[in-house]
């Protein structure tokens, strides 16, 4: 049974990523997992695309079409803890020879813990702030000479908010509520309590 989904477009590329030879083929999933954590990123430039085309024996679409299966495997293997047994089996009923599939299996086998940790880093860091700590005031204006005995209550709050484990930097939002708007938060947030109790 395959470890992850594989379509008839993987299959392709594996079966491109066969002609890469061997030895070589090591220093292209060294790169590939130094980077996968990193969105949107290129693995080799444009003139490195050329050399290794050139190299492989391959078109520059064909060799992405390889490089996009390897990220492909090596990100379904960190998110769904694949092991390198399993991985191995996965490539070879994907049409990934013997030999191409141990390489891969191998290389993740040394390099899985270091790819999740990236990939968890990379996720904490874009992940949403949390709340840390509040401050909170209240403040009335008073009646003016032209409205006389009116009074405009108001709450300030300061919430201090930073991203999981200190990545980046800290950040306080301020807002300040009327009666009227704080009555409302105050009943959003208890149907919060009430949907997270109900979970639970």
């Amino acid at each position: 049974m395959s470890s992850f989904p594989t379509s008839t477009r993987f299959q392709s590329a594996c079966s491109l990523l066969n002609k890469i030879p061997v030895a070589k083929l090591s220093l292209v999933i060294k790169r590939v997992l130094l980077k996968i954590s990193v969105k949107s990123a290129t693995f080799f430039t444009d003139e490195e695309l050329d050399k290794l085309s050139a190299q492989f024996s391959l078109t520059v679409p064909e060799l992405n079409d390889c490089l996009s299966a390897l990220h492909y495997s090596f990100s379904q293997c960190a998110y769904s803890s694949v092991s390198p047994e399993n991985l191995a089996a996965t490539l070879s009923a994907a049409s990934l020879s013997t030999e191409h599939a141990e390489v891969m299996s191998a290389s993740w086998g040394k390099e899985a813990a270091g790819v999740v940790k990236r990939i968890r880093d990379a996720s904490a860091l874009g992940a949403p702030k949390v709340l840390t700590s509040t401050d909170w005031s209240l403040s009335i204006a008073m009646s003016s000479s032209d409205l006389k005995n009116t009074k405009q209550a108001s709450a300030r709050f300061e919430l201090n908010l930073d991203r999981p484990n200190g990545g980046g930097d800290p950040e306080c939002v301020t807002m300040e509520l009327q009666h009227e708007e704080l009555y409302d938060l105050f009943k959003k947030l208890e149907d919060v309590q009430e949907s997270l109790d109900a979970l639970s």
